[in-house]
């Protein structure tokens, strides 16, 4: 069986959450599809982020003409590249210019592992496991190694209601979480007091404004009690003393984690927040497996805390996985995808041992969970994702979903 085509697709609808005060938007979605000479496909899911569209089409280029079930080594050779001799090219298809495509495999073709170029090979990595799982028609997570569980915790986070200011909308928020069967929320500090934002620039948190965090965060806490598990974002926004600072006044709230309390490059400033704060910090989510171990290392953190979509794909983070595993940290899943992104990472979970959590955002934005279908399957049942036995992600495009919410000038995959 050879790869004959990748192809993607622009999906685009309305956001009603994950925003500043859930206001409204757009958000838009990739859909990527790998095609063989024997009928099969595999389907993955990539972010709209700057460069990726450019970063799949020098991928097609290398792919045409691979067998598939070299998920591994394709993978690594897209990222890391290959020692010379390479091997004879695979298809004809080649970019004087760019030196895109099989003849080139020295390196990515940024030269550089982070970005676009492992955001896109995240998505292509999910579609070739969806491919070989259909052509072994074995489950995906069956390919990482077996599964510990069937089901998958979800956390949800809601990031804040439209009326900051009102107590009760925070308690209406919360609530209406839990009716919907989940049972772990996560909500982001940025967005908790945005009205008391002095300065837009200076990664501080006033007093008044920690105060009226705490005041917000209590009111939910007080609304869910205790069987419920709450945790914060901080969004990577934050000086290191106002992050510890943030931590101590938080700490009454029993929070599950304090998430990307600095910006990210730095394991040290995290690890002087971790050494600080009296609640578990939690980072990972726009870092590749190497950048995580350097904050494991360093001891900059209590909860592994990648995503599929931006790690590398499945394999990728098994590798975190296990390495926090030996370390006696748990694995939690940052997912800003979809549907199709947050089952595929579901099969990740269930092949983990020391998996915690998964994430999901758009509770409110509907499309966003239904343009992939599984049979008999809802994509969340009792706050948790249920898996099947069906082969690879046992996921299926919704024609009409995808079409109603095609971008402009972009085909359907169906």
């Amino acid at each position: 069986m050879k790869i004959t085509k990748l192809r993607s697709m622009l999906l685009e609808g309305p956001r009603s959450d994950h925003t500043e005060g859930q206001a409204s938007g757009k958000i838009s979605k990739l859909v990527i599809k790998i095609e063989t000479d024997s009928g099969l496909y595999g389907l993955g899911e990539a972010d709209n982020f700057l460069g990726v569209r450019e970063a799949l089409d020098f991928i097609e280029n290398y792919l045409v003409g691979r067998e598939p079930f070299d998920v591994r080594p394709i993978v690594s050779e897209m990222l890391y590249g290959s020692l010379p001799p390479h091997p004879a090219p695979t298809s004809d298809a080649f970019d004087e210019a760019s030196q895109a495509g099989p003849h080139r495999r020295s390196m990515s073709p940024t030269a550089t592992v982070t970005g676009p170029v492992v955001w896109a090979v995240s998505g292509v990595e999910i579609a070739l496991l969806d491919l070989v799982g259909k052509a072994t028609n074995m489950p995906v997570y069956h390919l990482l190694g077996g599964r510990f569980r069937d089901r998958v915790q979800i956390y949800l986070d809601r990031s804040s209601p439209r009326e900051v200011d009102n107590l009760d909308a925070w308690r209406k928020l919360a609530t209406d979480s839990l009716s919907s069967g989940f049972n772990q929320i996560k909500f982001d500090i940025d967005c908790t007091a945005p009205d008391c934002t002095a300065d837009v620039w200076n990664r501080s948190i006033r007093i008044n404004q920690m105060q009226k965090i705490k005041e917000r965060l209590e009111a939910v806490r007080e609304e869910i009690g205790w069987d419920v598990e709450l945790s914060v974002d901080c969004h990577m926004h934050y000086q290191a003393p106002d992050a510890i600072r943030l931590a101590h006044e938080l700490a009454p709230l029993k929070l599950m984690w304090l998430e990307d309390p600095t910006p990210i490059i730095n394991p040290d400033a995290c690890a002087h927040v971790k050494a600080k704060s009296p609640i578990p910090i939690c980072i990972g989510e726009m870092l590749i497996a190497e950048q995580i171990r350097l904050f494991i290392d360093r001891d900059a953190c209590d909860v592994i805390h990648p995503d599929v979509m931006f790690v590398g794909g499945l394999h990728e983070i098994r590798r975190v996985a296990d390495y926090a595993e030996l370390h006696y940290l748990p694995l939690a899943l940052h997912s800003n995808g979809g549907c199709l992104a947050v089952i595929a990472a579901a099969h990740a979970a269930a092949a983990a041992r020391n998996f915690l959590n998964l994430e999901y955002h758009f509770l409110d934005s509907e499309w966003l969970g239904a343009y992939v279908k599984r049979e008999g399957l809802p994509l969340f049942r009792d706050g948790m994702l249920p898996l099947s036995d069906a082969p690879g992600l046992g996921v299926e495009l919704d024609a009409e979903v995808c079409r109603e919410h095609l971008a402009a000038d972009e085909s359907l995959l169906i």
